[in-house]
C-alpha cells in the first residue's frame, strides 16, 4: 500500500503530491468537476499543464491568479502553477470585478486561470489588469481552453527554497482593503503537519468539498491534507452536499466556517475561515 511522505525538508506540497500519486494508481483523487482523475491521472495533467503553461511564458516566481469555481478545478490549477514554479493567487468568487483587478494588478500576473461560471466575471477583471492570457476550464469565449495546456508534454516539479512563495492569497482588513498574505513552502508544510495531527483521515476516506471559500489559504491546506493522505475528494455545490454526503458515504467536509453541513453525525468537518 502506498504511503503518504513524510512532510519535511525542502521539497513542496506539489513534489509530494506527485510522489505518492505515482504509487496510488488508479484510486480516484477528484471527481465532480472538469473530469473524473484518477492519482495517476492528476499527476500526469499537473506535469503536462505545468509544461504548457511554462510553453505560454510563465517563469519561476510568476504569479498567476486562480478564479475557479470548483474544488476540482482549483486543485489542478495550483499544483499546475506550482509545478511550473509559478505562484497561484486564489481569488475570493464573492469579490467584485474592481477588486479582483486590483488583485490582479497589486501581484503583477499576467496569466489567469479560470472557469465557468466565473469566467465572465474573470476575463473582465484581465482586461482591467495586466493580465494577458486568461485559461479556462470550460469553454469561455476570449479565454483558452486548459485543455490546451496539455498537448506540449510534461514538466517535473520546479525545485524551491523553503522559503520561497507557495501561496499568495489576499485578505481583506479591518479597514476593508485587500492586503497579500503569503505563504511560503516552509508555512504550507507546517500548517499541514498540524492538521494531520489534528484530522485523521486516509485513503479509504472520501472528502467532500464546497466551492473555494475564503482568501484560499485554510481552503488548499484541506485540500492538500486529503489528497496526501490518498482520499477522494469530491467537488460539490454547497447546496448538495447532503445528497452528495449520503451518496459518496463521505468521511469528511470541507464547507466555508459558519455552514453547518446536514450528513452523517460522524462526518468530520473542516471549516474553511472566510
Amino acid at each position: 500500500m502506498p504511503t503518504t511522505p513524510a512532510l519535511g525538508g525542502e521539497i513542496t506540497v506539489t513534489q509530494r503530491l506527485l510522489t505518492s500519486a505515482a504509487g496510488r494508481g488508479q484510486h480516484l483523487a477528484l471527481t465532480g468537476g472538469p473530469a473524473a482523475y484518477s492519482y495517476a491521472d492528476l499527476a500526469q495533467a499537473v506535469q503536462r499543464a505545468a509544461a504548457g503553461l511554462a510553453w505560454r511564458g510563465l517563469r519561476p516566481r510568476d504569479v498567476v491568479g486562480v478564479y475557479v469555481a470548483d474544488a476540482a478545478a482549483y486543485v489542478l490549477a495550483c499544483h499546475s502553477i506550482r509545478a511550473a514554479g509559478g505562484i497561484p493567487s486564489p481569488i475570493n468568487s464573492g469579490r467584485s470585478v474592481t477588486e479582483i483587478a486590483g488583485q490582479l494588478a497589486d501581484c503583477g500576473a499576467r496569466m489567469l486561470l479560470t472557469s465557468q461560471p466565473l469566467a465572465a466575471a474573470g476575463l473582465a477583471a484581465a482586461d482591467r489588469s495586466w493580465v494577458r492570457q486568461v485559461i479556462s476550464f470550460g469553454e469561455a469565449a476570449g479565454a483558452m481552453p486548459f485543455t490546451s495546456l496539455l498537448g506540449v508534454g510534461t514538466l517535473p516539479p520546479s525545485g524551491v527554497r523553503p522559503n520561497d512563495l507557495a501561496l499568495l492569497p489576499y485578505t481583506r482588513r479591518p479597514d476593508g482593503e485587500l492586503r497579500p498574505t503569503g505563504l511560503s513552502h516552509a508555512d504550507m508544510t507546517a500548517e499541514l503537519i498540524r492538521l494531520s495531527a489534528e484530522a485523521a483521515i486516509s485513503d479509504r476516506d472520501v472528502v467532500l468539498a464546497a466551492p473555494p471559500a475564503g482568501d484560499g489559504r485554510s481552503y488548499a491546506i484541506c485540500l492538500d491534507h486529503a489528497l496526501l493522505h490518498g482520499s477522494t475528494i469530491v467537488a460539490t455545490g454547497t447546496s448538495d452536499l447532503a445528497a452528495a454526503a449520503a451518496e459518496h458515504h463521505a468521511a469528511a467536509v470541507i464547507v466555508p466556517a459558519g455552514y453547518e453541513p446536514a450528513g452523517p453525525e460522524r462526518m468530520l468537518v473542516f471549516a474553511v475561515a472566510s
